[in-house]
């Protein structure tokens, strides 16, 4: 096999797995350099396979893979650096979080590489029991930069002036913010000095950050079109039963 078809040690987390025969699964897997990688890890499901314990979510992992197809095989894994993986609690649910919209939205061998970085980042913040939603606005936000389904927090959609801090506007998905007088039935009221605060990254306000959470939730079912994340109706069950 020619050089060009290995890739050795590549700084890789697994993303999600599923059988592919009685003794082989096939891993999905997000990359520093290559991006999301559909590999199949032969022999995984075996007692005595080598990949069995290092197979696991949020464990940062250097992987080698093989193949000429879309589809590689995995040849090493090895644990890299600190171990991130002792997420657990109400902070497992997030983490899965990120990685069903890494699996949603992230096309095959497409790399982002400063993805990988706030990713790695964000767990971090998940496995020091760190404020949650802060960091998980800040991902979901520049994902959607990444992938090319940026939301303009600067101007208005209409006109194209700036936001202002003392206007009132509305957010459709599929436009942008807008003033409130075209408000639909769709949208719901922002403050103008909201929309800076989360252009700045400032969720420092309780306001701006239950603002900022329904903007990314209204942005993320749009370019879902009409998929539910498994994970979301998780996080609606705990938010119904505890009032939120």
């Amino acid at each position: 096999m020619a050089r060009k078809d290995i890739i050795e040690n590549e700084p890789s987390f697994l993303i999600h797995q599923r059988p592919y025969s009685e003794t082989s699964q096939i891993i999905h897997v997000f990359s520093h350099k290559f991006g999301r990688m559909d590999l199949i890890a032969k022999g995984s499901k075996r007692p005595k396979s080598k990949f069995k314990s290092l197979l696991q979510p949020f464990l940062p992992l250097r992987l080698s893979w093989s193949g000429r197809s879309q589809l590689k095989t995995l040849r090493e894994a090895e644990i890299s650096g600190e171990n991130i993986s002792n997420i657990k609690g109400k902070h497992l649910i997030p983490a899965f979080y990120l990685n069903e919209l890494i699996l949603s939205f992230l096309k095959i061998a497409d790399p982002y590489p400063d993805l990988f970085k706030l990713y790695t980042a964000t767990l971090h913040d998940l496995s020091e029991s760190k404020s949650i939603e802060p960091s998980l606005r800040r991902f979901e936000i520049f994902l959607l930069s990444e992938i090319g389904y940026a939301i303009n927090f600067e101007t208005e959609s209409l006109s194209k002036k700036p936001i202002e801090a003392g206007l009132n506007y509305v957010f459709i998905a599929e436009q942008g913010f807008v003033s409130k007088r075209d408000q639909n039935s769709g949208s719901f009221l922002i403050k103008g000095r909201w929309i800076q605060a989360i252009n700045e990254g400032d969720f420092s306000d309780p306001e701006t950050l239950r603002c900022a959470k329904k903007i990314l939730r209204l942005s993320i079912q749009y370019h879902l079109d009409g998929k539910e994340l498994k994970s979301k109706k998780v996080f609606k069950s705990i938010e119904r039963k505890s009032g939120g």
